[in-house]
C-alpha cells in the first residue's frame, strides 16, 4: 500500500530554501532531495495564517472560498482522507485548532523552555495581539531583540554568547520533532499510511547551533545575535542595518537546521522498506519577511496586513513521487495549497477527492511530468493561471508575468500595487502608473475569478490574454 509523508513548516519562504534561489543559508539535504522530485516554482499561499492554509490544505478548498460573505458547502463536510493520517506537531494553536475528525491521532511534541526570553517573547505577542498599533507593536519587537543598544553589547560581548541555549551542542527542536514522528508512525504505519509533520519552524524557537548562524559572516561582518526568540522588528529610517543583516543570519542558521532533520526522512523511508512508494512532500505555510517591506518577521498572533506581499505568500512546494523520478522536473505553473488534498488522494487511490472549480489536481509521478513538459503559459489548466490571496482587507493576484496587490483604503476605493514578474522578485519596483492597462486586466481576471468562486463553477474563467502570460513586454 501507497504511504505519505507531508512536512509543512511556518516561516519557511522561497528565500531560505537554495534551490528556490535563497542565499542566506546552504540547504544541501533539500536541494539533493530537490533534484529528484517535483519543483513548484510558483506555489502561492492563499491567506496568512498558517492554520487558515493548513486547512486549505486538508479540505482540499480555497481560503477564499471560506472566508468573509464566501462560504461554502464542501467546507462543512469533515474530510474522511485524513483520518488515515498521523499529525504530529510542536504547535499547540494547530493542536487546538485542527479538530480531532481531520486526523485519526494528534501528537504534540513540547519544546523546551530553558530560555526564559522565549516566555517573555511570546507574553509580548500576546499583548500585542489586543494592540491595533503598529507602533505599539514595533515597539515590543525592539524589546525582544533588544533593539540597537543590546546590539551592541552582544558585538561587544563574546562571553555571553558561551552561556547562550543557541551556542551549546544540542538538538534541535525540529529534530526532535521529527525523531518522535517517525519513531511514533513506525509503530502505527499500517494503520495510519499518512504520516503529516508540521513544525512551527521559524515562529518557534530559534535554537540553531551558533555556528550555523556565522555562515553568512565574512571577516569584517558583525558577530551574529545570540537571541534564540524569533526574530520581529518594524524597521525604522534609523534602524541599524547590522541588527537587520544578524536577523537574516539567524534565520538562515534556523533552514539549515531544518534541512539537517530533513536529512533523516529518507534514511528512516529506506530501514522502514517503504522509500519505492511513499509520496513525500515538503511544502512552506508562510513565509518571513525579512525587511522587504518594513518589517522583519511578524506574529502569527498579531498579524499586520502590510504583510501581503511575495516574502509571505511566495512558498517553497516539493513533491517526491517515491523513486520514481531519475532527474527533478521544475513546473512552472501556479499552485496553491488546495491541491494537496487531491494529490494525495490520488496517490492513495481514494475515491475522496471533491472537486474545487479553480484546481486542476497536480497529480504525481509520471502523469504531472508529461503534462507540464514545456507546457506554456497560455496553455496551462485554467485553474493554475493565477494565484490568488487574501487577508482582512489586502488581496494579492500572482500570474506568470506580473503580480498584483489591492488593498481598501479607509476613505473607500482600491489602492493597488503592480509588479513586474519574475524579474522583481520581491516587489520592489511599483509599476501601477506605468502600465494602467495591465492594471485593468488584473482586476478583471480577479472579478473574474471570484465571480467562479461564488459561483462553485470555472464557466467565468478564460484563458489569459497574452499580455497577462508572456514576461516579454
Amino acid at each position: 500500500m501507497n504511504k505519505v509523508v507531508i512536512v509543512t513548516i511556518e516561516g519557511l519562504g522561497t528565500n531560505l530554501v537554495g534551490c528556490y534561489g535563497g542565499s542566506i543559508g546552504p540547504t544541501k539535504n533539500w536541494d539533493h532531495f530537490a533534484a529528484h522530485a517535483i519543483v513548484f516554482d510558483q506555489f502561492w499561499a492563499d491567506t496568512l495564517r498558517p492554520t487558515d492554509v493548513l486547512e486549505s490544505m486538508l479540505l482540499g478548498e480555497h481560503f477564499a472560498n471560506r472566508s468573509g460573505k464566501r462560504t461554502s458547502e464542501s467546507s462543512e463536510d469533515v474530510s474522511t482522507l485524513f483520518a488515515r493520517a498521523l499529525l504530529v506537531t510542536d504547535s499547540l494553536n494547530v493542536i487546538e485548532q485542527m479538530s480531532c475528525d481531520f486526523f485519526g491521532d494528534m501528537l504534540l511534541v513540547e519544546s523546551p523552555s530553558d530560555d526564559p526570553r522565549t516566555e517573555d517573547a511570546d507574553s509580548a505577542d500576546d499583548d500585542s495581539a489586543d494592540d491595533d498599533s503598529a507602533d505599539d507593536d514595533s515597539a515590543d519587537d525592539d524589546d525582544q531583540w533588544g533593539g540597537d543598544e543590546a546590539w551592541d553589547e552582544h558585538r561587544e560581548s563574546e562571553d555571553e554568547s558561551a552561556d547562550d541555549p543557541s551556542n551549546q551542542e544540542k538538538s534541535t527542536q525540529i529534530a526532535r520533532l521529527f525523531e518522535a514522528a517517525l519513531g511514533r508512525w513506525a509503530s502505527v504505519l499500517e494503520e495510519y499510511p499518512i504520516l503529516w509533520i508540521h513544525s512551527q519552524g521559524l515562529n518557534g524557537q530559534w535554537d540553531a547551533p551558533y555556528e550555523y548562524r556565522s555562515i553568512m559572516c565574512d571577516e569584517g561582518d558583525p558577530d551574529p545575535p545570540v537571541d534564540t526568540t524569533r526574530a520581529q522588528l518594524k524597521l525604522a529610517p534609523d534602524t541599524d542595518p547590522d541588527l537587520v543583516f544578524g536577523m537574516a543570519c539567524a534565520a538562515g542558521g534556523q533552514a539549515i537546521a531544518m534541512d539537517d532533520a530533513w536529512g533523516m526522512i529518507e534514511e528512516i523511508l529506506e530501514q522502514l522498506g517503504i522509500a519505492e512508494e511513499c509520496l513525500q512532500v515538503l511544502a512552506g505555510v508562510s513565509g518571513y519577511p525579512m525587511g522587504e517591506h518594513g518589517w522583519v518577521g511578524y506574529s502569527p498572533q498579531s498579524l499586520h496586513a502590510e504583510t501581503l506581499h511575495a516574502e509571505s505568500l511566495h512558498l517553497p512546494l516539493i513533491v517526491k513521487p517515491a523513486n520514481r523520478l531519475e532527474l527533478g522536473v521544475r513546473v512552472p505553473f501556479m499552485v496553491q495549497p488546495n491541491s494537496l488534498r487531491k494529490t494525495v488522494s490520488s496517490w492513495l487511490s481514494t475515491e475522496d477527492s471533491p472537486s474545487d472549480p479553480l484546481s486542476e489536481s497536480i497529480g504525481s509521478g509520471s502523469d504531472l511530468v508529461t503534462k507540464t513538459d514545456a507546457m506554456p503559459a497560455d496553455q496551462w489548466p485554467l485553474g493554475n493561471q493565477l494565484a490568488y490571496s487574501c487577508f482582512e482587507n489586502q488581496f494579492h493576484m500572482a500570474v506568470a508575468a506580473w503580480s498584483c496587490r489591492w488593498s481598501d483604503a479607509a476613505s473607500g476605493g482600491d489602492r493597488v500595487e503592480l509588479f513586474a514578474m519574475p524579474d522583481d522578485r520581491w516587489q520592489q519596483n511599483e509599476v501601477s502608473q506605468r502600465a494602467v492597462a495591465i492594471v485593468g486586466m488584473m482586476t478583471e481576471q480577479r472579478e473574474k475569478w471570484l465571480a467562479s468562486i461564488d459561483a462553485n463553477s470555472n464557466t467565468n474563467m478564460e484563458p489569459l490574454p497574452g499580455e497577462l502570460t508572456h514576461p516579454m513586454r
